[in-house]
């Protein structure tokens, strides 16, 4: 069985490796066939990384989604580009592929997107006339204007799993659309080597950090999401920093400086995390530990899971925190923060609206970080108990969806 998998050309971006691991490693499990997973790596690295967390081997890398850079004026690009699509859907029939994967988050929202949504609309609608096409763990809308009607019309072929009730709602409420499951993000589940004890030895020993001493930090790269000014953002983070080790009840706690997304270059969290150690008074330098080494998500999430807990601007940072039963204050800029945190897992209580120049410039946002900290530490015992069975039901749902697909597949070749 031929399955092509996409949406994955980054595993230095830990959620989107995540997803990765989990689809690939839960799916191999449920089918009886011998099947060839296809990924739209963007190098052999990329695909080494996945066969080492999964442990499942050989991984191929799929050529027919590899897109040239089109050169021309906009017209031009656009027909290029509809050639493309067309194409690549041309060889997926006679490649005879038995069903693309195509793994979430947040590509389907108009404010990573833009108007660019069309296009990923029109190459779904492409893709699923001819290929069973799966959309899993998804954040997709809210849609606006010309595109509403688009939408509806272009998802109609695709089996749709959203990753929280916000979606859910979204697409049968409002788009009428059938052909959706409710579900939840695939990072929830049990990374495949989750239960192997010496990588958590292995990686807290590395960094000389202890179970529950330390606290996370992990700033987004992604500054433009938050704020217009970068200086502004670098020196707020710092201030946050700062806050946090002049607090008597943390005062013997370590910070841990942790990246989870490391490419492309303008989006690299490492890029902020070297703008708050420049920052730092040698004072403060004894209380902080910088990661800037690559890892597997499974190393990260052994990070996360192992401290007091985790402030963090990358939503999956908290998944991964979450998932190991310990508090994340995540730093909001996007609708998927209410929907995966604060509705999927009932985790609203820590989540802060960050987004506008407004509260990284006059220092508000220190204030709204520090208030949260404040609410962890006086009821952590209370949020932990909560934390549990909320991530079993999570799990539950993410793990329904793979259930289903392998069930669908598995139809296809009786």
């Amino acid at each position: 069985m031929k399955i092509v998998i996409r949406h994955i050309p980054n595993t230095l971006n830990y959620g989107s490796a995540m997803m990765a691991e989990n689809i690939i490693f839960y799916l191999e499990s449920l089918l009886n066939s011998s099947s060839e997973y296809y990924c739209d790596f963007s190098t052999e690295n990329d695909l080494k990384r996945v066969e080492l967390a999964t442990a499942i081997s050989p991984l191929r890398i799929d050529g027919i989604s590899k897109r040239e850079p089109s050169k021309g004026n906009k017209a031009v690009k656009a027909v290029n580009l509809y050639r493309q699509i067309k194409s690549e859907t041309i060889k997926y029939r006679e490649s005879n592929v038995d069903s693309i994967l195509i793994l979430g988050g947040d590509d389907l929202s108009e404010y990573y997107a833009g108007n660019r949504i069309a296009i990923e609309l029109y190459r779904l609608m492409s893709l699923s006339k001819s290929v069973n096409t799966f959309l899993l763990g998804q954040t997709i809308g809210p849609f606006h204007s010309w595109r509403v009607p688009l939408a509806k019309r272009y998802l109609r072929n695709c089996h749709i799993y959203s990753r929280d009730p916000l979606t859910f709602d979204y697409l049968i409420r409002d788009l009428k659309l059938s052909n959706v499951k409710e579900s939840r993000d695939l990072a929830w589940l049990d990374l495949p080597r989750q239960n192997e004890n010496k990588i958590k030895s292995t990686i807290l020993g590395k960094y000389s950090i202890s179970e529950g001493e330390y606290i996370t930090l992990v700033p987004s790269g992604i500054v433009g999401q938050y704020c217009s000014s970068a200086g502004e953002y670098f020196n707020t983070w710092t201030a946050i920093l700062n806050s946090l080790v002049e607090n008597e009840t943390l005062k013997a706690k370590k910070i841990v400086l942790l990246c989870h997304v490391l490419k492309p270059k303008g989006a690299d969290d490492r890029n902020v995390i070297r703008e708050i150690e420049q920052n730092l008074t040698s004072k403060q330098k004894e209380h902080v530990i910088p990661i800037y080494d690559a890892m597997l998500p499974i190393e990260a999430r052994q990070i996360l899971g192992n401290g007091l807990f985790t402030i963090t601007g990358r939503m999956h940072a908290a998944v991964s925190t979450f998932q190991m039963g310990k508090p994340a204050i995540s730093l909001s800029y996007s609708v998927k923060y209410k929907g995966v945190i604060g509705e999927g897992l009932g985790m609203k209580d820590l989540i802060i609206e960050a987004r506008g120049d407004d509260l990284w410039e006059s220092g508000k946002i220190v204030d709204l970080v520090m208030d949260k900290v404040d609410y962890v530490l006086s009821n952590y015992d209370f949020l932990v108990s909560r934390i549990k069975p909320a991530v079993e039901e999570n799990k539950k749902l993410a793990m329904d969806q793979i259930e289903d697909i392998a069930n669908k597949l598995k139809e296809k070749i009786l």
